[in-house]
């Protein structure tokens, strides 16, 4: 394999389980607003900052593990192999290397990656329309800030208590 081959075979592995892995999780809500969880790329993080809670992010992580066991498990036992990956990867570049001549140019690497994207893309777009009429409006686009803003009161009310609660403890 060539120095370029493999290059790109490390940047679609990376893609491809990341984005296609990220895309078809549900993240805990069955992929609509409103029902509980952070909303990702939009930083609407718990009461643990705006990296959300921890327990979310592993469980976001072990979805993606899951799901990128399922596409790149060719032969379906739950353990993916280097040959396995090869196979995959292989396949992809095949699929996208629209001219033929063996590697991806940017426009395929480009469409590969669009491709792959689409889902997580439609996904956030899913998340912010929270009417699901197929449109966002101002008062959608701005919901992860008004949450964000709660959760911050939340947090203050509650290190205010807290500082409140250790100064009767002192006395």
């Amino acid at each position: 394999m060539t120095r370029n081959t493999i290059i790109v075979a490390a940047v679609l592995a990376t893609t491809a389980i990341g984005g296609a892995a990220f895309a078809a999780s549900d993240h805990g809500h069955g992929g609509k607003a409103g029902q509980g969880h952070a909303q990702g790329m939009m930083m609407q993080g718990g009461g643990a900052g705006m990296m959300g809670d921890m327990s979310e992010m592993q469980g976001m992580m072990q979805r993606m593990h899951e799901n990128m066991t399922q596409m790149m498990d060719v032969d379906g036992d739950g353990e993916v192999t280097p040959e396995e990956m090869r196979t995959r990867m292989q396949t992809m570049l095949s699929e996208n290397d629209s001219d033929g001549d063996g590697s991806l140019s940017i426009d395929e690497f480009e469409a590969l990656h669009s491709t792959m994207m689409r889902g997580m893309m439609v996904d956030r777009f899913q998340h912010l329309d929270a009417d699901g009429d197929g449109a966002v409006t101002s008062e959608e686009m701005m919901a992860p800030a008004a949450k964000m803003e709660r959760m911050q009161k939340m947090r203050d009310g509650m290190m205010k208590d807290q500082d409140q609660a250790d100064g009767d403890d002192n006395n």
